[in-house]
């Protein structure tokens, strides 16, 4: 009856794994994206993105463009 027990925690390690993948694969293929709003499509939070990104050396560079330097203030 009980002869296919679950190794649970292993199990738990199988699926987070395989989930941080998936997010990873998503912050690479979507940066036009925002962390909150791919947080928003999968139902985490922001601290779920931050730690997938860290594990997997994810970065993101601001979109903001530069000023033309005929715009800069002296």
């Amino acid at each position: 009856m009980w002869s296919d027990r679950i190794d649970l925690p292993a199990e738990l390690r199988r699926v987070r794994a395989s989930f941080d993948k998936q997010l990873a694969d998503v912050l690479l293929s979507r940066m036009d994206l925002t962390h909150a709003q791919i947080a928003q499509q999968f139902g985490i939070s922001g601290k779920v993105i931050q730690r997938v990104a860290r594990q997997f050396k994810i970065s993101r560079r601001r979109s903001a463009e530069s000023p033309h330097p005929d715009q800069c203030r002296v």
